[in-house]
C-alpha cells in the first residue's frame, strides 16, 4: 500500500459499475412498477420471497471466495496462482450442486403450498448459478479487473429484461414464468464468466487433499466476511420474513415493496464498494484517509437531499399502484436506510475489508441483527403493528452506521465529522414530517430545513467541490 490511488481507472472501473447498477435499476423500474400492476398483491408476493431467499445464497458457499477475495484483493491476473483458485473452485462447485439438490428435495417433502414449494425448489437452481457466477465475479474483483464482472452483472439484467418487457406487454400473471426468465438469464452470466475466465480454469488442479486444505484456508478467512454479509442482509429479511409469518402475504407483499423501491438506490450506491477495495487495498495510508474523509462529507452532504425525491415519487406511484397506497407510509420509514447503511457499504464495510478488521464487520452486523430481531419481535407480538416492526430495524441500521463511523474515525485517527448529528436530527424531522404532515406541507418543510442544514455544511461542501474537482481533472497513472 504504498501509491496514491489510481484516479482514471477508478473512475473508468466506477463508470462501468453504475453502467451496470443503471441497467440493473431499469430491470428494478419494471419489476417494481409494473409487474405488481399485473400480478396482484398476494403472487408479487410470491415473488418478493424468491428474491428474498435469494438474498441468503452467498451464505452457501460459506466464505470459500470471500477468502479468496480478501486474500488475493490487490493482485494481477498473472501472479494469480491460477491452480489453487481453479481448484477451490471446483471443489465449491460440488458443495453448491449438493446444497441445491439438499433444498430442492426439502422443497418436495416440507412447502407447505404449491406455490411455496416452487418458490423453494427456484431459489435451490439460483443458488448454484447465482454462487458460481458469483465466485469468478470475486476473482475478478480481486484483480481489479472490476469492469468484467459489470459486464456479467450487465449481461445477466439485460438477458432478463427482454423477456421481462414481454412478459410484461403480454400481461402474463403467473410468478412462476418471471422466475423461469430470471434463472435463464443468471445461467447467461456464470456462461459469460466461465468465458472470461477460461485461462485461469483450465490451469489445472491440485490433488484432492491440498484442494482440501485451500479450501479450509479460503473459508477460514471467508467466514467472517459471509457471516458480516449475511447478517447485514438478516437485518431487513429477518424482519420481512417476520411480517410474513405474522400478517401473511399480502401484508409481506405490500413492506417488500417498499423495500424493492428503497433498494433501488442501496444497490446503486454498493457499486462504489466493488470499485473501491481493490484500488484501496493498492494505495498509501495517507491516500485511503484522504479518501476516506472525502466520500464520508459528501456523502453527509448527499444524503439527505434524496429525501427531497420521496414526496414527489409517493404522488406518482399511489396514483399508479393505488393498492399499495399503504407501502408509501413503510416507504418513509425505510428511506433513512438509503443514506445511511449506503454510508455503511461504501465507507465503514469497505475499510474494515481493506484494513482486514472482517472480525469488526462481524461483531458489528451480528450485534445490530440481534438488537433489529429484539426490536421486530416486540413490534410483532408486543405492539402487533408492522409500523413498529420496519421503524425499529431502521433505527438499528441508523445506529450501526453511527456506531461504525465513530469506530472508523478513530481508527484511521481523522477528525469526527461535524455533520453527523445535524444529519440524524434532519433524518428524524424528515420521518416525522412524512407520517404526519400531507405531502405538499411536507415537502415545504423538509425543503426549508434541508437548505438550512446545506447552509450549515457550506465549507465541507466547498472543501468536497475542490477534491472532487482536483481527483476527476488529475490524470491516472
Amino acid at each position: 500500500m504504498g501509491r496514491g490511488l489510481n484516479t482514471g481507472s477508478l473512475i473508468r472501473n466506477a463508470l462501468t459499475a453504475f453502467s451496470a447498477q443503471g441497467v440493473s435499476m431499469l430491470v428494478s423500474v419494471v419489476v417494481t412498477l409494473l409487474v405488481p400492476k399485473i400480478l396482484g398483491v398476494e403472487s408479487f408476493g410470491y415473488w418478493q420471497l424468491f428474491v428474498l431467499y435469494g438474498l441468503y445464497s452467498q451464505f452457501f458457499m460459506l466464505g470459500l471466495f470471500d477468502g479468496v477475495y480478501l486474500v488475493e484483493g490487490g493482485k494481477r491476473r498473472q501472479d494469480l496462482d491460477a491452480r489453487s483458485v481453479t481448484t477451490q473452485y471446483a471443489l465449491g462447485a460440488c458443495m453448491q450442486l449438493a446444497i441445491g439438490l439438499a433444498i430442492a428435495l426439502l422443497a418436495v417433502f416440507t412447502a407447505s403450498s404449491a406455490e411455496r414449494a416452487f418458490v423453494l425448489f427456484a431459489f435451490a437452481v439460483y443458488l448454484v448459478l447465482y454462487n458460481l457466477a458469483l465466485a469468478l465475479g470475486y476473482v475478478f474483483q480481486a484483480v481489479n479487473e472490476t469492469r468484467t464482472f459489470s459486464y456479467s452483472v450487465m449481461l445477466d439484467r439485460l438477458a432478463f429484461l427482454v423477456p421481462l418487457v414481454v412478459l410484461v406487454a403480454l400481461g402474463v400473471s403467473d410468478f412462476r414464468v418471471y422466475i423461469l426468465f430470471y434463472l435463464a438469464a443468471k445461467a447467461v452470466a456464470l456462461v459469460y464468466c466461465l468465458w472470461k475466465a477460461r485461462d485461469i480454469l483450465s490451469a489445472g488442479l491440485y490433488p484432492l487433499s491440498k484442494g482440501v486444505g485451500l479450501c479450509a484456508r479460503s473459508i477460514r478467512i471467508g467466514i467472517k466476511l459471509t457471516v458480516a454479509v449475511v447478517a447485514d442482509t438478516l437485518i431487513l429479511g429477518g424482519a420481512r420474513m417476520l411480517i410474513d409469518s405474522v400478517w401473511g402475504i399480502e401484508v409481506f407483499g405490500e413492506v417488500s415493496f417498499a423495500f424493492s423501491l428503497m433498494s433501488f438506490f442501496v444497490a446503486f450506491v454498493a457499486q462504489a464498494c466493488m470499485v473501491l477495495f481493490p484500488a484501496l487495498r493498492q494505495s498509501s495510508d495517507d491516500s485511503s484517509r484522504r479518501a476516506y474523509t472525502l466520500m464520508r462529507d459528501a456523502l453527509e452532504l448527499f444524503f439527505p437531499v434524496v429525501y427531497l425525491l420521496y414526496f414527489p415519487g409517493v404522488v406518482a406511484l399511489t396514483a399508479w399502484l393505488p393498492q399499495y397506497a399503504d407501502s408509501m407510509r413503510y416507504l418513509a420509514m425505510l428511506l433513512p436506510i438509503c443514506a445511511f447503511d449506503s454510508k455503511m457499504n461504501v465507507c465503514s464495510a469497505t475499510y474494515m475489508k481493506v484494513l482486514r478488521e472482517e472480525r469488526k464487520l462481524l461483531s458489528v452486523n451480528v450485534a445490530t441483527l440481534i438488537a433489529a430481531a429484539g426490536v421486530s419481535f416486540a413490534g410483532a407480538f408486543l405492539i402487533g403493528s408492522p409500523d413498529a416492526v420496519v421503524l425499529g430495524v431502521t433505527g438499528c441500521i441508523v445506529a450501526r452506521s453511527l456506531y461504525s463511523e465513530v469506530w472508523l474515525d478513530r481508527k484511521l485517527g481523522v477528525g469526527a465529522s461535524p455533520l453527523m448529528v445535524t444529519e440524524l436530527v434532519l433524518t428524524c424531522c424528515f420521518v416525522g414530517l412524512s407520517l404526519f404532515l400531507d405531502t405538499l406541507p411536507g415537502l415545504l418543510m423538509y425543503a426549508v430545513l434541508c437548505l438550512a442544514y446545506l447552509f450549515k455544511g457550506r465549507a465541507i461542501a466547498r472543501s468536497v467541490i475542490t477534491q472532487l474537482k482536483s481527483a476527476l481533472f488529475k490524470r491516472g497513472s
